[in-house]
């Protein structure tokens, strides 16, 4: 069944590729036949900025698979690596890798959607494949354990169960890894709701407090003299 979508996929993206190509010859025609030049500066911009957007969300989804391959490959290491340590009895704590700027895989992996613009950052978890799929969500489970960047995992994690809701469902090895973001996503947001809520309330009180020695301070001020002495 992908094997199929991806063959539509193609055909579909060879269309697409023939009737830009003609629109921009028949484009051209026009244009040499006497195309005002106000209309052609008004299509340029438009297709440009179109052009530059996907371009953006691809590099950007380059990016993704890019970071949780090294994140992937560094994790192998690790674990090898303490392993061994630990058959010889040694220190199991490695050097940082300077590839991924001496973070733990997680924690790059988040870097890097952080490094995502917000605007393209939806369009960048689309060209995803559903292998790199599996692998980020299960970085981003670690990072939610962590509580480090809970809004940012959130939201990535409910957007990618959204756009591949079919066939996460239809692969059974990733019933158990969605039953426990499910439950991180719900405590995370709700420990962050209630943080607000409380530093909500704490700022209501000292506004509340605040106003009321204004008022007891200017009621003070409007006292005459005998007032004063009167309530000694």
């Amino acid at each position: 069944e992908r094997e199929l979508e991806e063959m539509f996929d193609k055909v579909d993206g060879a269309r697409r590729e023939e009737n830009t190509a003609d629109a921009l010859m028949n484009a051209e025609k026009d244009g040499e036949e006497g195309l005002d030049a106000d209309e052609e500066d008004n299509d340029q911009p438009q297709s440009a900025a179109a052009v530059k957007k996907s371009v953006l969300s691809v590099s950007s989804g380059d990016r993704i698979m890019e970071a949780v391959e090294m994140a992937d490959k560094e994790s192998k290491e690790i674990a090898s690596y303490r392993k061994l340590q630990e058959e010889r009895g040694g220190d199991d704590r490695r050097a940082p890798n300077p590839m991924l700027f001496g973070m733990e895989p997680p924690g790059y992996v988040l870097w890097i959607l952080r490094s995502v613009k917000p605007v393209d950052l939806e369009q960048s978890l689309l060209v995803l494949p559903l292998n790199h799929v599996e692998r980020l969500m299960h970085y981003l489970i670690i990072n939610l354990k962590r509580h480090k960047g809970v809004e940012l995992c959130a939201k990535a994690s409910v957007f990618l169960i959204k756009a591949h809701q079919a066939q996460i469902v239809a692969n059974r090895t990733m019933m158990t890894p969605l039953r426990e973001l499910q439950n991180l996503v719900r405590k995370r947001t709700t420990e962050i709701r209630d943080t607000i809520g409380f530093n909500l309330a704490a700022m209501r009180m000292v506004a509340r407090i605040a106003d009321e020695k204004k008022n007891d301070r200017l009621n003070y001020e409007e006292k005459s003299m005998k007032d004063i002495w009167g309530e000694l």
